[in-house]
């Protein structure tokens, strides 16, 4: 085992340190163990706050941006410096997980004086996350506060006991051979604080969750102890090593180590999500041409040769955040998936489901139901039959990810998967198109939203695309299309747009859409981010074929102006956090066809009113 330092007081060996830090986390669970020898509850509200803290931590430290820097500098090469990158931002993912899975164990109790507990340790870790990334990178000359700042809380943190000595003396810059040896020591006691929560574990159900953290800790100190037996102490190569034999030893800890290109996957054929196929981009001036548009776009884009294979279809559409029939930018078109549907029983496809989800209105208005709500919309036709995916669930287990145990059957099964989104502004993905549309695949939307939730909406999705991704995307650009800050919602004053975008991987399709937009990397919208960090991909210009829409100049969204981006950072945790599960902020429902399922408080009525108003969340009053 490579060495970390030596006897000069310079540094510990790998060993040494992991012992340190063992012994140190022993030492407080044999304590807390003695003290709650008759409160078993307790024990494990201790252990899961711990961990909570430990997970935040390293959810920070290791994030993307405190790496990047130090990976980019190894002179190793550009194929193991890809693989490094890729272990390092995976382990990063896995600690995301682990952070919002305890966190929602948590918040199970309920009560305002527990939740300020569990979220005053998640920003204690985040900070001390910040300040071991801070404290060992290469930093001090061009930021001097920052590097003084996180040199203080580490004194405080190691005069007030939180912090062993020993670690805290390797809180500096130093090689990255011997910061992966530092996370070697850190990873390993992580895992043997989690040996102890999978004993107390409430349920059967529960300590199989924390025997998989367990087992992913373990995995992350393998990872960082292979890259510190590859990368020599000067931080280069070690001879006799290359990029195919460092690909082959991560893949053996854990398929996730490496690119989604290079993981084995018996059985299945070439996936089109992440390849970088062709987008087809075509436009209309008038309604009249929608349907030549739609054909050309879907020949084009080879979505004939696809349904020529295919017997059963399933078509992933959004239509349950509607409203109003008075507002239609923010659902698909039910024309254009009637002829999307039509299009592939012309192509030898016999049974075409299109899919929806519930949303949270559900919880507050009736007649919310997917059938109902597609009957209001007039999502009917020969041509297709409508699924409520919340009662087409079937039981899965997932490789990554927790708490999602089911996947829309109906989707899992088809022959040919299609998501086809309405093009909506976002104030956090600047617009909601195809990966945001997946969501409620695997599990209740709101399940995944607000406080208190298990997994993030984000993850759930990947969970969904590593099963299934679709094969096909078309993004629905066709006015009405909803506009404004909160344009996923409602829009009172739609654009008259009209283009389609279409292609066999959904990635490319969202990526050509945001380039439109003026996003011209893609990974600024946090979804796909998400999606470029799971699968280990690295999205260049979409290729286009077609003209450059000019959605840019067309709609304002939620980022065109300095205040627009300020409320668009505030709107989600907002939403997330204060909005009583999306009770408060919702757009002028149809209440004759949608009534309120409970009386509504005043105070709810008058945010619910002043929000409409000042964001657009009301049917137009007019088209511009």
């Amino acid at each position: 085992m490579g060495a970390c330092g030596g006897p000069d007081g310079r540094g510990l060996g790998v060993a040494d340190l992991e012992a340190v830090l063992i012994e140190d986390v022993d030492v407080v669970l044999r304590r807390w163990h003695r003290e709650c020898a008759d409160r078993p509850e307790a024990e494990r509200s201790r252990l899961l706050l711990l961990a909570l803290e430990r997970e935040q931590i390293v959810a920070v430290a290791y994030r993307e941006e405190a790496v990047a820097g130090r990976v980019a500098e190894l002179d190793v090469g550009d194929q193991v410096r890809a693989l490094i990158r890729q272990t390092l931002v995976w382990i990063w993912k896995d600690e995301q997980l682990h952070a919002e899975f305890t966190r929602g164990l948590l918040l199970e109790a309920g009560g305002l004086a527990s939740s300020l507990v569990v979220y005053g340790r998640q920003v204690q870790g985040a900070l001390s996350g910040w300040t071991s990334s801070t404290a060992t990178n290469r930093m001090v000359r061009s930021a001097p506060l920052r590097t003084g700042a996180a040199g203080v809380l580490v004194a405080v943190a190691k005069s007030a006991r939180r912090m062993p000595p020993e670690l805290a003396r390797e809180l500096r810059y130093q090689t990255f051979h011997k910061y992966c040896a530092l996370n070697v020591a850190l990873e390993a006691s992580a895992e043997f604080a989690y040996r102890r929560l999978v004993e107390v574990a409430r349920s059967e159900e529960e300590r199989v969750a924390f025997d998989r953290i367990r087992a992913d800790e373990a995995r992350h100190a393998e990872a960082f102890r292979l890259l510190t037996e590859v990368i020599t102490e000067d931080d280069r190569l070690a001879d006799g090593v290359s990029a195919e034999d460092l690909a082959a030893r991560l893949a053996r800890i854990s398929p996730w180590f490496i690119p989604a290109a290079q993981r084995p996957r018996p059985g299945e054929a070439q996936r089109s999500f992440g390849s970088g196929a062709r987008v087809v981009v075509r436009g209309g001036r008038t309604d009249a041409g929608k349907a030549a548009v739609l054909s050309e776009c879907l020949d084009r884009a080879g979505l004939d040769r696809l349904a020529g294979r295919a017997r059963s279809a399933a078509i992933r559409v959004s239509f349950m955040l509607g409203y109003d029939r008075a507002d239609r930018s923010n659902i698909s078109d039910p024309e254009l998936v009637d002829l999307l549907a039509r299009y592939l029983r012309q192509h030898g496809v016999a049974d075409v489901a299109v899919l929806e989800a519930p949303t949270v209105y559900g919880n507050l208005f009736s007649g919310r139901s997917v059938a109902a709500v597609a009957r209001y919309f007039g999502f009917a036709s020969p041509a297709y039959r409508v699924v409520d995916i919340g009662a087409d669930m079937r039981a899965w287990v997932f490789d990554r990810g927790f708490v999602q145990k089911t996947i829309s059957g109906t989707w899992l099964d088809a022959d040919l998967r299609i998501v086809m989104p309405k093009l909506r502004t976002d104030p956090t993905e600047f617009a909601h198109l195809s990966l945001s549309t997946l969501e409620g695949s695997t599990g209740a939307i709101d399940e995944s939203f607000y406080a208190g939730r298990s997994v993030d909406f984000r993850s759930a999705t990947m969970m969904l695309l590593d099963v299934a991704p679709p094969h096909f995307a078309v993004v629905d650009a066709w006015a009405p299309v909803a506009d404004g800050p909160f344009g996923v919602m409602g829009c009172h004053r739609p654009v008259q747009v009209r283009y389609l975008y279409a292609g066999a991987d959904a990635l490319a399709v969202d990526a050509a859409v945001l380039a439109d937009l003026g996003i011209d990397d893609p990974r600024r919208a946090p979804i796909v981010a998400q999606a470029c960090h799971w699968f280990g991909l690295e999205p260049g210009s979409a290729v286009v074929d077609g003209p450059q829409a000019p959605l840019r100049k067309q709609l304002r969204g939620a980022h065109s102006s300095s205040l627009l981006r300020g409320l668009a950072a505030v709107s989600y945790p907002v939403y997330v956090y204060l909005s009583n599960r999306g009770e408060l902020f919702v757009p002028a429902m149809d209440t004759t066809a949608f009534p309120p399922s409970a009386h509504c408080a005043v105070p709810t009525r008058a945010v619910r009113w002043l929000s409409q108003r000042a964001f657009g969340l009301r049917a137009p009053a007019r088209v511009r």
